[in-house]
């Protein structure tokens, strides 16, 4: 809608507002006024739900990202020529550090099961 619309949308609410008061009384501009905001309120009900979902979504997708990129960075880090290289391992540490804060977040703000896998410690990776 151009603006010119919207002001001949909103000149228009107004003036039908005022003749409902003038021919009906004020019960039912009260009840047109009631009506409105309804719709309004609903309207924008929706909209903050589809902004959640979609919300929501995008966040699932970036753990989605985050796990395929730990997975990744623990096959390079176990492939002989990196076997222990400790820059390696730290970063591995920092992406779990990360992912459990993206969890924590999806816990905190959405109604989501995460299932937890159990860590690697360093006394297991010093066995392998």
């Amino acid at each position: 809608m151009n603006r010119l619309s919207k002001y001949f949308f909103y000149l228009s609410i107004l003036l039908n507002s005022a003749l409902l008061m003038y021919v009906a009384g004020i019960i039912p501009f009260l009840l047109y006024v009631s009506v409105g905001l309804n719709v309004l309120l609903t309207w924008l009900t929706f909209k903050s739900m589809r902004r959640s979902n979609n919300l929501e979504r995008d966040l699932i997708n970036l753990m989605t990202e985050m796990e395929s990129f730990l997975t990744n960075l623990e096959d390079i880090h176990a492939m002989e020529m990196y076997y222990g290289d400790k820059d390696l391992q730290n970063l591995i540490n920092s992406s779990k550090m990360l992912i459990n804060n993206f969890i924590d977040v999806q816990e905190k703000y959405f109604d989501v099961e995460v299932e937890f896998e159990p860590e690697d410690t360093e006394e297991e990776t010093k066995e392998e």
